[in-house]
């Protein structure tokens, strides 16, 4: 695994350049439109390395790579809306393969509440030090008024 700072950025961009390959290589099964984005059959890593080695041959996709692009596409609060809009799981060609079942749609309702807390509380953190910055220029302001 990667350690440093800047070996996480360039897996990280890797694993986003990797994904919209996938995207282009398979448009019925992955979308970057939210509204296209459908569910994936589960099980669906071992179908993208069996064509993706045959597609490829020399240059294959490592597997965590495989591994990451699946878990950042199936993470995405579009993925997980359309798990809750209860959309039937896809295979690479786009068929439909299976439905989503209800413990899947309760999980994905858990994940995305986890989502929204998260950036509920990113965005008050960035509030209060948005805050406290401008207390600190304001008392800087003062400071400097009266050391005049």
């Amino acid at each position: 695994m990667s350690n440093s700072i800047r070996q996480r950025q360039r897996r990280a961009e890797r694993t986003r350049d990797f994904l919209k390959e996938l995207t282009q290589r398979y448009p019925a099964c992955f979308s970057s439109q939210r509204d296209a984005i459908r569910p994936l059959e589960i099980g669906i890593e071992k179908a993208l390395r069996a064509a993706l080695d045959h597609d490829d041959g020399d240059q294959a996709a490592p597997n965590w790579l495989i591994r990451q692009a699946l878990a950042r596409y199936t993470r995405s609060p579009a993925y997980l809306n359309a798990i809750i809009a209860g959309h039937e799981r896809i295979n690479l060609q786009g068929e439909a393969v299976e439905a989503v079942t209800e413990s899947a749609i309760n999980r994905a309702h858990e994940q995305r509440a986890e989502q929204k807390q998260r950036s509920a509380e990113r965005k008050r953190q960035k509030a209060e030090e948005a805050e406290a910055r401008k207390r600190q220029e304001k008392l800087s302001q003062l400071a400097e008024r009266f050391n005049q």
